[in-house]
């Protein structure tokens, strides 16, 4: 196994850490604002309610509905951050960008169903919130991981504004082009200004070197009234 998978690794176990941290953060902040039990053990909740007691004293985590929130929102950031997954088409970033603020609104500012005693909302709201802010937060992340999947090959790295001007003269040589640049495809010319300078043409049998290039120094040599001597040697 290869470092880089080590750390590919050791890497993702971090994230996981870190949304699990979140996870908890938030269930510990349903519990101790809704008191809802679920688990039939006095000494369970005894422990519970001493451990979120001393949390809150030494660093005011539940002194209200929104620290504890606050720090699930970003431990959940940062997870998202190592998420890997395929590119969904149908996914924008106007739909990242709704998702994820409706989250936003519904996990942090559902407090006041608490005092109208709508304990089980807040509980139901505070998972959807979280849910929207996980999806836009993995949304995010693939899509920036992603933004190169649109261009396997590099195609837009390797290209280049080629010349899209005919330089034409007594003497010229003027080859039609096709180039692709800033996806979309332009017209160009090769212009060959002096051919009485040598001129090489390379490329492997069967790729188009004398379609392409040596026919239209032909044709257009003959159109200007040059005479021409062409020998074509084959290698065997």
């Amino acid at each position: 196994m290869s470092q880089q998978e080590d750390d590919l690794r050791s890497l993702a176990k971090i994230m996981d850490f870190l949304r699990a941290i979140s996870i908890v953060l938030v269930v510990a902040n349903l519990y101790f604002f809704t008191r809802v039990e679920t688990v039939d053990s006095n000494e369970f909740y005894m422990v519970v309610d001493k451990i979120l007691n001393n949390f809150n004293s030494e660093c005011g985590l539940f002194a209200n509905t929104f620290n504890s929130k606050l720090f699930a929102m970003l431990l959940l950031a940062l997870s998202c951050f190592g998420t890997k997954g395929v590119k969904d088409e149908a996914i924008t970033w106007r739909h990242i960008i709704i998702v994820g603020a409706v989250g936003i609104v519904v996990f942090l500012f559902n407090s006041w169903l608490l005092p109208l005693g709508y304990r089980y909302i807040y509980i139901i709201s505070t998972i959807l919130g979280y849910i929207g802010m996980l999806m836009s937060g993995i949304w995010i992340s693939r899509m920036l991981k992603n933004n190169m999947m649109d261009d396997r090959f590099n195609d837009e790295n390797e290209s280049f504004m080629q010349e899209i001007r005919l330089l034409e003269n007594p003497y010229s040589v003027n080859i039609p082009t096709r180039f692709y640049y800033e996806k979309k495809w332009h017209s160009g010319w090769i212009n060959v200004v002096n051919p009485f300078r040598a001129s090489i043409v390379l490329g492997t049998p069967g790729s188009g070197k004398s379609f392409a290039v040596v026919n239209n120094f032909l044709k257009q040599q003959i159109n200007k009234g040059f005479a021409l001597y062409c020998y074509d040697f084959k290698f065997v």
